[in-house]
């Protein structure tokens, strides 16, 4: 049976192939050649794709500031994960068709704490005590905040998550969202890629979350799916706003993720 024949659609921009990618939950694929990469993903019968040039030294008729700098996006944030099989299949070659949100590829995780620059669980822990003025970044005559920013080293998607707190008083509450950094990319609400010109909240996983009281056995957030997936150079955020008469609650979040790795060997 000879191979399915498929329409091409040649992309006017690295840009726009990016924004069909997410749209359509494609995988992105290419083709490295000396000079180039073809960079391609298929939907059904039709295949997307654009040339990035690594040597424009004779090419003319395209924008190479632009090119050099589709390149770079394309080589940091998108190689790795590229060429990955359209229809996973098992080793004796079935096809696997799977219930879980997990992706292929990812371990479950459980955590209290982020990563640091060199070692996974090494970095910042998800934990507040309003009986000092640790990461406080705000206080006026009604309410004071603490800030808990953290990160990963890897790529993940977020499954559930659980609050622990103790004495909290009326209307203290939770935020929790995911930062793009200045100088990388994030998607905006119409699917196109937008460079961050400040450090951009991309999502809001908790608003105003309320907590009183005392929870030891924990606030669970739960949820059927996990996440799309979070790139390793994404921040995290989680604000704590309490009145400013708290003299004493506790809290601390505990993350239910999926990462490649759990440790560094």
């Amino acid at each position: 049976m000879g191979g399915l024949l498929l329409m091409q659609h040649f992309c006017e921009s690295w840009t726009e192939l990016k924004s069909i990618i997410s749209k359509r939950n494609l995988q992105i694929q290419y083709k490295e050649y000396v000079d180039k990469y073809l960079t391609y993903a298929i939907d059904g019968v039709i295949e997307f794709s654009i040339e990035l040039w690594r040597d424009t030294s004779n090419i003319t008729g395209i924008d190479n500031a632009q090119n050099d700098i589709d390149l770079l996006d394309f080589e940091t944030n998108y190689k790795s994960d590229s060429n990955n099989p359209l229809s996973p299949t098992s080793i004796d070659g079935k096809q696997i068709v799977r219930a879980e949100s997990r992706p292929l590829g990812y371990t479950t995780s459980f955590t209290c704490i982020g990563d640091s620059d060199t070692d996974i669980g090494d970095g910042k822990e998800l934990f507040w005590d309003f009986s000092n003025d640790d990461d406080l970044i705000s206080s006026d005559e009604s309410i004071k905040t603490k800030r808990i920013e953290f990160k990963f080293l890897d790529d993940i998607y977020l499954k559930e998550g659980t609050i622990y707190f103790d004495n909290a008083l009326k209307k203290s509450y939770i935020d929790i969202c995911v930062l793009c950094p200045s100088g990388q990319y994030y998607l905006n609400n119409n699917g196109v890629p937008t460079l961050a010109t400040e450090d951009t909240v991309i999502h809001q996983y908790l608003s105003h979350h309320f907590i009183y009281g005392s929870c030891h056995m924990g606030d669970e957030l739960n949820t059927e799916a996990c996440s799309s997936k979070i790139p390793s150079y994404c921040n995290y955020r989680i604000d704590i706003t309490v009145p400013v008469n708290d003299q004493s609650s506790i809290g601390h979040v505990s993350v239910e993720l999926y990462r490649s790795r759990t440790v560094i060997l």
